[in-house]
């Protein structure tokens, strides 16, 4: 598996990936190369099985720091429990590391895999709100949970 900085000819795997996950699609604003963030692919046998990105949050909003925080990472069904995420989320954090000593995410307080996918990596939960930057976790059922990195 190669892990890769996305481009804008992505967009149509990327947009396969999203169907197959049952996702929203991701535009080509969202992969498109910024200075600010980074979008990466997993590329296996010159198919893309997974896309992934960061934000930077330059400011606090609310009780939400400013920040590197890791985003959205979708992994095609069929390559799922397979290390896709995993690798993803390492380079996305390497890239952080190059930029900054911290870094978060925030996930529902259900979604056990991310929890787990993130633990090897020192990230540590910090706070629960019920919405963090404009998300709200189901509907508003449960709280999202904050997690903090140091590199």
């Amino acid at each position: 598996m190669q892990i890769r900085e996305a481009t804008v000819d992505d967009l149509g795997h990327v947009t396969a990936v999203c169907d197959a996950s049952g996702r929203t699609h991701w535009t080509s604003e969202m992969i498109a190369p910024r200075s600010d963030r980074v979008v990466l692919v997993a590329v296996t046998q010159d198919e893309v099985v997974g896309v992934a990105k960061t934000h930077l949050h330059p400011n606090p909003e609310g009780c939400s720091p400013a920040g590197h925080y890791l985003g959205g990472v979708v992994v095609a069904p069929g390559f799922r429990r397979r290390g896709v995420g995993f690798a993803l989320t390492r380079a996305r954090l390497e890239w952080i590391w190059s930029r900054a000593s911290v870094a978060y995410y925030f996930t529902n307080e259900h979604n056990t895999a991310s929890i787990r996918m993130h633990e090897p990596l020192n990230f540590r939960p910090v706070a629960r709100f019920p919405e963090i930057r404009g998300v709200t976790a189901d509907d508003g059922q449960s709280e999202l949970v904050l997690f903090k990195a140091s590199r």
